[in-house]
C-alpha cells in the first residue's frame, strides 16, 4: 500500500499538480481574558474570503491594500513604498465576503471600532 501511495505522489508531482495553501489571517482581541472580537481571512491566489465572526461594535472594518515599491528608487524614511488601497469594506458581525481578482503580495488590516487607514493601520489599531 505505501509503494502505491508513494508512486501515486510521485507522479502527480511529476505531472505539475501543485496544491497551494494560501494564507489565513485570524484576528482575536481579548478584553480581560474573553474573545471580543474575532475576524478571519483567508487568501489563496487571487480570491479572498473576509469573515467577520463576532465584535463588540458589531462591525469588523476592512482595509486591503499593495505597497507600490519602484525598485529602482532607493528607499526615503522608514515607509519606502506608497500604500495602494485595493478594496476598503465593512462587514456586520456574523457576515462574510468573498473578492475575486486580488493582487499578489496583498496586504491587509482589520479593525472593530474604525476603518483603518495604510499604511500605518497596523500601529492604529485600536
Amino acid at each position: 500500500m505505501r509503494t502505491a501511495i508513494l508512486f501515486a505522489a510521485t507522479m502527480l508531482l511529476l505531472a505539475g499538480c501543485k496544491i497551494d495553501a494560501g494564507t489565513t489571517t485570524i484576528t482575536n482581541v481579548s478584553i480581560d481574558g474573553k474573545a471580543q472580537n474575532v475576524m478571519r481571512s483567508y487568501v489563496n491566489g487571487g480570491a479572498g474570503d473576509f469573515e467577520c465572526i463576532k465584535s463588540v461594535s458589531g462591525r469588523c472594518h476592512y482595509l486591503l491594500f499593495v505597497r507600490d515599491c519602484d525598485a529602482a528608487a532607493p528607499p526615503t524614511g522608514d515607509q519606502p513604498c506608497a500604500a495602494r488601497t485595493v478594496q476598503a469594506f465593512t462587514l456586520d458581525a456574523g457576515t462574510s465576503r468573498h473578492l475575486a481578482n486580488l493582487p499578489p503580495r496583498l496586504k491587509q488590516c482589520v479593525s472593530h471600532d474604525r476603518e483603518p487607514s495604510a499604511p500605518d493601520c497596523l500601529a492604529s489599531q485600536g
